[in-house]
C-alpha cells in the first residue's frame, strides 16, 4: 500500500466497511467504483466527488486497480480491493447535510420555489410520465408499481425519481400542519419497492428516507423547504451533475411531493 487511505465517509458506508465484511466490485465509474460488501453497498470516490449516502473519500484511488468482480474485504482496518489496498484507519465519519434546519416556508413560497426547481430541468421521459403523474395525484401504490426498477443499470431512474420523493417527504412531513394532511405520515416506499428495485436502488431509497441523500439533493430540498425559487433553480441545475442521470430523476422525485403544494395553496 503506497498512502491510498479513506479521509471521510458518510454514516451508511462507515456502517458497510466494518471489519471482517468481504464481497467484491460491483461497477466501476469514471472517478469511482460501487463495493458490496455483505449485501451493503458502498461508493469509493475521489474526494473532488460531492459526497454521497453510499460514499467513502479516498485519496490516491486513481492507484487502486479497480474492475468490476474484483474481490474486496475489510480486514484490520483496511479495504483490500484485489491486490491494491486503502487505509481506513484515520477514516471520519462526516454527517449528511440536513435537509433543512429552518422553520419551513409558506406553502406559497415552497410551490413558488419547486415550480422555480422545474424550469431547470430537461422535459420529462415518456418512460417516466405514468408513474410520475401517479406520484403527483398522490397515488403512491400505484406509482411504485410503474417506477421501482424502470429503467437500465444498476440505479434505474424509476428508483431514483423514489429516493427523492422519500426524502422530499421526510422534509416535509415537519411542515404538515402549514400544509395540511395530505402531508402526513410518510410512506414506506422501500418497503413497497423491495420485490421491484434494483438492489443498489434500493439501497439509496432507504438512505433517503433517513435524510440522507447526495449533496446537491439536500441543497434543493432545503431551498424548497425555506421557499429560495432563486436558489432552487440553481440547486436543481447542480443536482442534474449527479451522474449521468440521476440527479435529474431525483429532483424530479423531490419536485413530486412538492409541486402539488400548489393545489393547497389559497
Amino acid at each position: 500500500m503506497s498512502g491510498q487511505r479513506a479521509l471521510f465517509a458518510a454514516p451508511a458506508a462507515t456502517k458497510a466497511a466494518r471489519n471482517g465484511r468481504a464481497g467484491a466490485v460491483e461497477l466501476v465509474l469514471a472517478h469511482g467504483a460501487y463495493l458490496r460488501l455483505a449485501g451493503d453497498w458502498l461508493l469509493v470516490s475521489e474526494p473532488s466527488v460531492p459526497l454521497g449516502p453510499l460514499s467513502i473519500a479516498v485519496d490516491g484511488l486513481g492507484q487502486l486497480e479497480l474492475a468490476p468482480g474484483l474481490p474486496a474485504a475489510v480486514r484490520d482496518q483496511r479495504l483490500l480491493i484485489g491486490d491494491g489496498a486503502l487505509s481506513l484507519e484515520r477514516m471520519r465519519t462526516r454527517r449528511m447535510l440536513p435537509l433543512s434546519s429552518r422553520a419551513p416556508a409558506s406553502a406559497a413560497a415552497i410551490a413558488n420555489a419547486a415550480a422555480a426547481a422545474l424550469v431547470a430541468l430537461p422535459s420529462v421521459p415518456m418512460v417516466l410520465e405514468r408513474g410520475l403523474a401517479a406520484l403527483h395525484g398522490g397515488a403512491v401504490l400505484e406509482a411504485v408499481g410503474l417506477l421501482a426498477g424502470l429503467g437500465p443499470g444498476l440505479t434505474p431512474a424509476g428508483d431514483d425519481v423514489l429516493a427523492g420523493y422519500a426524502a422530499s417527504r421526510m422534509m416535509l412531513r415537519g411542515a404538515r400542519s402549514r400544509l395540511g394532511p395530505a402531508l402526513d405520515d410518510p410512506v414506506p416506499l422501500s418497503t413497497l419497492a423491495a420485490e421491484r428495485s434494483s438492489a443498489l436502488g434500493l439501497a439509496y431509497l432507504r438512505c433517503a428516507e433517513r435524510g440522507e441523500v447526495a449533496e446537491p439533493a439536500a441543497r434543493l430540498l432545503h431551498a424548497i423547504h425555506t421557499g429560495s425559487a432563486s436558489s432552487a433553480r440553481v440547486a436543481a441545475g447542480q443536482l442534474r451533475a449527479w451522474g449521468a442521470s440521476s440527479g435529474t430523476a431525483i429532483a424530479r422525485g423531490i419536485l413530486a411531493a412538492t409541486l402539488p403544494i400548489s393545489c393547497r395553496v389559497n
